[in-house]
């Protein structure tokens, strides 16, 4: 209890500051360090039950007015109620939590994924917990058991496999989880775009703009993503008709410069454009090639400012075609063709999946992977 000392006719008075806090009905409140469900059911005038029933999302067939609920919820705000999340889950409770597993939220190549899973996660009342598992060696570990003591009720995990996670750890402390890309564990679920299907898509729309030589560059040819489209290049160029040349294919990871450059200085990565000349001088310069797949829009971007320094122009002589639909697709010189892999729709699933699982339904091997159909975007570069 605070105490204040003032000196009137040299004696010393104590007053003693009140033990209620004064909120602004008018009424006041005795301060606790935590409030409880009964001090806000006081406040508002209703029950303990009520008030939890209002707060902690009560289920059953109780109706309770809106302006009763409002006035719950005023009480609770006033008193700076928390609910105990940790009491919830012994009662058999939601948290109403998702964890949601990404290298960095800024991934241009999660971005809006991370977006559209935090809007799919609002319509079902639920909140995202959002984890940047790169920013420190052993994140991905530490926030498995972070989860735990959070009690979320499921995790969405968008993490890049290339960053070597331990998925089957995940999977062992919450089996309630759902993958972005198959994680390569059995029987995990997962929704991933259609890569082949992607390329096709590219391959065919170049061909029908009578594009002879296409050229394909990925950044690597080990990884099953990777080998997918290569799969889908391969099925379109035969079902058109169209000659296989084996120097039409860029392989990035036979050049050594794979990923961007962290830049220590600006705290950015630094995109490799040395490995764009690698690209134009293989495809263009040798193969010949008159129209490129690129492996995603950054790449078809940095392809389209190195063929210009080149004097080579797109899509007059060289037409380029990206993936991913990044909103930078708009802003390039000329306007980027691309596949978008409908992120909005993966979202989709991942969240409804997830409430699936949660909720105690079993999963069918054909129910736990969802393939999603791309779309071209056509633009000006092709």
């Amino acid at each position: 209890m605070q105490k204040t000392v003032s000196s009137v006719a040299s004696r010393t008075v104590v007053k003693k500051s009140p033990a209620f806090a004064v909120v602004p009905s008018g009424k006041t409140w005795p301060k606790k360090l935590h409030a409880t469900l009964s001090d806000v059911g006081r406040l508002a005038g209703v029950s303990r039950w009520m008030a939890g029933h209002v707060l902690n999302n009560g289920q059953g067939n109780t109706r309770v007015s809106e302006s009763v609920a409002q006035r719950i919820r005023q009480a609770a705000q006033r008193l700076n109620y928390r609910s105990n999340q940790a009491a919830l889950q012994l009662r058999g409770k939601r948290s109403l939590t998702f964890g949601l597993l990404v290298n960095s939220a800024g991934d241009p190549l999660r971005s809006f994924l991370v977006q559209y899973a935090d809007e799919e996660a609002a319509k079902v009342g639920c909140r995202i917990l959002i984890a940047n598992t790169a920013v420190e060696s052993g994140r991905f570990d530490k926030t498995i058991g972070e989860f735990l003591r959070r009690g979320v009720d499921g995790v969405l995990c968008m993490v890049h496999r290339w960053s070597h996670p331990d998925f089957r750890a995940l999977l062992d402390h919450h089996p309630h989880t759902v993958f972005y890309e198959n994680p390569g564990v059995a029987g995990a679920a997962h929704v991933e775009v259609d890569r082949e299907l992607a390329v096709r898509l590219a391959v065919r729309h170049l061909a029908m703009r009578d594009r002879k030589r296409i050229g394909l560059a990925v950044r690597t040819l080990s990884r099953a993503a990777d080998i997918a489209r290569k799969r889908g290049y391969e099925k379109e160029l035969r079902s058109l008709g169209l000659t296989m040349n084996s120097g039409l294919i860029f392989n990035g990871e036979t050049h050594g410069a794979i990923f961007a450059r962290h830049n220590d200085i600006t705290k950015q990565w630094d995109f490799p454009f040395e490995l764009m000349d690698r690209v134009i001088d293989q495809l263009v310069h040798q193969a010949k090639a008159d129209a490129i797949v690129a492996h995603n829009d950054f790449w078809a971007a940095a392809l389209l400012r190195r063929l210009k320094t080149h004097g080579i122009a797109v899509p007059h002589d060289v037409a380029v075609v990206g993936n991913l639909n990044h909103y930078l697709a708009d802003w390039t010189d000329p306007p980027l063709t691309t596949i978008d892999p409908q992120h909005h729709l993966a979202a989709q699933h991942m969240v409804r999946m997830l409430e699936e699982m949660i909720a105690g339904t079993k999963l069918s091997p054909a129910h736990r992977k969802i393939l999603i159909t791309p779309r071209l975007i056509e633009r000006g570069s092709s």
